[in-house]
């Protein structure tokens, strides 16, 4: 009888020498993604066995929905519904279809100030990759080491300093079915000069039905007097699984600010780590979680405070209906040397569903002795009485709920300072809470 290891395994068609064969550089990527496929079989997919999966089985999710995974081929054209592009909306654009780079438009700048590469053309050039070889390096955990192994495109961005976007720039992320049963994976670099300023919108979108395994790092410099604002949506990925790490270094009295509309993947989690490494640097994390059906989703961030006079702030909101699944795990970090550090942490959730759960681990870690450091976390349902009140003035029940919900997690998206890219999560946010069914147990 096969092992359930085993059984998992079989499942698993990761077909490293042919990808390898295929992607040969003669450099020493070649050595590094040898090395880092051997990390992760050894590893395996992520399980409850590690403490930062400790709510989350992405073995036992993986083996149970997907039919044996495979690492695509690239050979096959990459095409996508023009459709699926954001209208009313002016906005520069990366378009990427199934972790491939196909095109970049950037219409409303001065594109001389930006320096813009699908990465496969970096992995192959000797003098490209020396300025991302380090990040080769990060062994934060197994899906890490096989992201290191089997990335073959993505995204590298150079602003120029003292340059600000006139206009937001969007990322699409499109999967079509020659995506089923794969998994894709993708790095994206981005690098903002001193005193420079970019708005970025990621927005993922797959064909009905569309069952994949998106394992995607991010890589993000923030130099000295600069903001990256990043918005994440996602449409029509309900089949979807996939894993999103963001890791950022900021620098002197810089601004990092990370919006999350969390709602459509079967599975996602996101993984946050920011390094606050220069005076008045900041981070702010904002987010809502909502969830129905089987739905199982997981934010994880990692602020860490290394210098003096740094700021951050987190704010997660969560609903959970049917038999999904949230979870929240928040730390801030406080290095020794960072006086005067401003740390502040909160998340709500409501549980609508009796077979519904959310876990929340929030996490404070302080070794310095001048500090203003805080976190919350509640987890409720929707008061009985402010129903009541609701259906009292001529609601339905069912109107009521809506009204709640909506209200709780709009807090939310009042952070999001952006005006046009607020006017587009906003719409998508009110389609998503008038086609949820809000069938709510009661106490």
């Amino acid at each position: 009888m096969e092992t359930w290891n085993q059984q998992v395994g079989s499942k698993m068609i990761l077909n490293f020498d042919e990808f390898q064969k295929a992607n040969r550089t003669g450099g020493e990527l070649d050595d590094i993604r040898i090395k880092n496929f051997n990390i992760f079989q050894k590893k395996g997919f992520p399980s409850k066995k590690e403490e930062s999966w400790k709510y989350t089985d992405l073995k036992i999710i993986l083996y149970k929905n997907l039919n044996k995974i495979k690492v695509p081929n690239n050979n096959k054209t990459s095409q996508y519904n023009s459709e699926w592009l954001l209208k009313d909306f002016q906005h520069n654009q990366i378009i990427l279809v199934n972790g491939d780079f196909v095109s970049s438009t950037f219409s409303f700048e001065a594109k001389e100030k930006i320096k813009i590469k699908p990465l496969k053309t970096v992995l192959r050039d000797k003098k490209g990759f020396e300025k991302i070889r380090d990040f080769f390096n990060d062994q934060k955990n197994s899906l890490t080491s096989l992201n290191h192994a089997l990335v073959h495109d993505g995204i590298f961005l150079e602003i120029e300093d003292n340059y600000s976007f006139n206009k937001p720039l969007v990322i699409y992320n499109f999967f079509d079915e020659s995506s089923e049963n794969k998994i894709i994976n993708s790095k994206c670099f981005i690098s903002l000069g001193k005193n420079s300023k970019l708005n970025m919108m990621e927005c993922n979108k797959s064909k009905d039905s569309i069952k994949y395994f998106n394992n995607t790092i991010h890589h993000y410099s923030i130099q000295k007097n600069s903001i990256l604002k990043k918005f994440s949506i996602n449409k029509n990925l309900h089949k979807s699984y996939n894993y999103h790490l963001t890791s950022v270094k900021s620098y002197s009295n810089s601004i990092f600010e990370n919006f999350l509309f969390s709602s459509e993947s079967s599975f996602l989690k996101n993984e946050i780590h920011c390094d606050l490494l220069e005076s008045y640097a900041s981070c702010f994390v904002n987010g809502l979680i909502l969830l129905n059906n089987e739905q199982h989703h997981e934010l994880k961030t990692n602020v860490n405070h290394r210098h003096k006079y740094c700021k951050s702030s987190q704010l997660i909101k969560s609903v959970l209906l049917d038999k999904s699944n949230g979870t929240y795990q928040g730390k801030i970090y406080v290095d020794k040397d960072a006086q005067k550090t401003n740390g502040y942490q909160l998340s709500k959730a409501l549980v609508l569903s009796e077979n519904s759960a959310f876990n929340s681990k929030p996490e404070l870690e302080i070794y310095a002795d001048d500090v203003k450091c805080s976190h919350g976390s509640t987890t409720g349902i929707i008061d009985q009485n402010s129903i009541f009140y609701l259906m009292s003035r001529g609601l339905s029940k069912e109107q009521a709920n809506k009204m709640l919900v909506e209200g709780f997690l709009s807090e939310t998206i009042e952070t999001i300072t952006d005006l046009n890219i607020k006017s587009v999560i906003s719409k998508l946010f009110i389609d998503k809470i008038s086609k949820t069914k809000f069938e709510i147990y009661e106490h």
